[in-house]
């Protein structure tokens, strides 16, 4: 029987809401997809709980309109400055002769979680990096193995309760039940990193309008993340404050004409666009947009370069960086990324769903939601039936639309 699979990337530019069908083989197939301008947000966090409820509402209920669908629950995805991973280990007796088994594991990454956090702040995530089995180290699957002592080496991810529950709110409000809440860079690494790249050492910067998310993944596995507070929207303000523009006006121009490398653009082109204190359209050097881009770009790439050598990993990343988000569909940005980092650089695309329509690294959040979720689905399959049918689901869904 199939069952249906959403997910909800909240973000600070735009609001995308998913729904996939999951067939017996576990393929997804997404049926609708809604896109709606943020309202509400700041820098990856609800600031507006009326303004993100509405526009999370719209963007639902577009994605249900082409799904003919009803969206129940989803996964959420969540980023923002006040994210934080803190290390820990978690230590678990087995007993003699025993074999290690998931409830074995559970336990050890319950007494990692068992630290010290502030009052004010929740866990999100608590990723097993590696583990070992009495004296051996490095496991990556410990199940099944016979041992005495099981020890995690465990990331925990905590957020600001406040922004995380205010963002459950927005979501709840709609009567969608949350799957799970997922650390923006997980989902969008989920949709865009290989097999190979996780293996042998990546950084993933996925570049947002609001922020800009950093995760190194080395052995097939998150070790490092962080959430910068600049994105694209300091693109559009830099080329507003340069131009004398309206931001919106300012946005278009970064879309349309946006090139980060104005060695690359002709020292005589110009667009037109409506400035401050003129009437009408007035011609606009395209080279000077794009000085005032790279400016701000290169500013975001030396922050990335920054977080990654303070993270202490810069040496184990052979895969180098790939960027996405929705700023990665800037001209020139792979060329001026290689100039800055010194490292292999490439766009990342969301693969795997949906087709050309969401083939766009500003979808990688999106898509990874519905791939994340899928992944832990199947390596859980209990919750997969504790899943309402997708029948009764269809059901409850028409008797919200009936009169009375």
């Amino acid at each position: 029987m199939t069952e249906l699979i959403a997910g909800l990337d909240i973000g600070t530019t735009k609001i995308c809401a998913v729904i996939g069908e999951v067939d017996e083989e576990d393929q997804v197939y997404i049926l609708g997809v809604g896109e709606v301008p943020s309202r509400g947000m700041r820098r990856g966090v609800v600031v507006n709980v009326a303004e993100a409820t509405a526009a999370i509402g719209e963007a639902v209920e577009e994605a249900e309109r082409e799904a003919q669908m009803p969206m129940q629950s989803a996964y959420v995805g969540i980023s923002g400055a006040h994210i934080a991973a803190t290390p820990s280990r978690g230590v678990v007796a087995i007993g003699r002769g025993r074999s290690i088994t998931v409830d074995d594991v559970e336990r050890a990454l319950e007494a990692a979680r068992a630290i010290a956090i502030p009052h004010n702040r929740e866990i999100i995530h608590t990723l097993a990096r590696s583990f070992t089995v009495d004296e051996q180290e490095g496991v990556r699957d410990p199940i099944g193995m016979v041992a005495y002592r099981l020890e995690v080496d465990a990331q925990i991810i905590t957020g600001a309760s406040s922004a995380v529950q205010n963002l459950i709110r927005c979501v709840q409000a709609h009567g969608i039940a949350i799957d799970d809440l997922v650390l923006q860079p997980l989902a969008s690494g989920t949709a865009v990193l290989t097999n190979a790249e996780r293996e042998m050492g990546v950084a993933l910067a996925d570049i947002g309008g609001g922020t800009t998310d950093i995760a190194i993944f080395l052995e097939g596995t998150l070790w490092h993340t962080v959430v910068l507070d600049v994105g694209g929207n300091h693109m559009t303000q830099d080329v507003a404050v340069g131009l004398r523009a309206p931001f919106e006006t300012a946005e278009e121009l970064k879309k349309r004409y946006g090139h980060v490398l104005p060695e690359r653009v002709a020292a005589d082109e110009e667009v037109t666009a409506s400035l401050f204190g003129e009437n009408g359209a007035q011609s606009v050097s395209r080279r000077f947009l794009s000085q005032i881009l790279q400016a701000r770009v290169e500013e975001i790439l030396e922050l990335i370069l920054r977080e990654v050598k303070r993270s202490g990993y810069d040496g184990l990343l052979p895969a180098g960086v790939v960027l996405t988000g929705g700023v990665a569909q800037t001209a020139g940005l792979r060329d001026l990324s290689r100039d800055v980092l010194q490292l292999p650089v490439r766009i990342g695309l969301p693969n795997g769903l949906g087709g050309a329509q969401l083939a766009n690294p500003a979808y990688a959040t999106a898509v990874g939601l519905i791939q994340w979720g899928l992944q832990q689905r199947r390596s859980r399959p209990l919750r997969r039936t504790a899943t309402s049918p997708l029948l009764e689901r269809i059901i409850a869904w028409l008797r919200t639309l009936l009169p009375g």
